[in-house]
């Protein structure tokens, strides 16, 4: 899997499933503060990287996903596996 794949399926998801409507998506893009993410989101993140990228996110390193960079990070490592 690609770093290009896991950024497009998850930027396409915040713009149609979640309705993010920010146009200036990028690896810096803080998730909480630049565009809002809830818990709730958050939850509807991690299930779709569950079913469509096969990675599953651990508690204890949610604290660590700050930007939309350290999340595509986590689904590359996860899913190189």
């Amino acid at each position: 899997m690609t770093r290009q794949y896991i950024t497009q399926q998850i930027n396409d998801f915040l713009k149609s499933e979640l309705r993010i409507e920010y146009d200036g998506l990028t690896p810096d893009t803080e998730l909480r503060r630049d565009i809002g993410i809830s818990s709730v989101d958050a939850l509807a993140i991690a299930a779709f990287m569950q079913k469509t990228l096969g990675c599953k996110i651990i508690v204890n390193n949610l604290k660590a996903i700050v930007t939309l960079g350290d999340l595509y990070d986590y689904i590359e490592k996860t899913t190189s596996k």
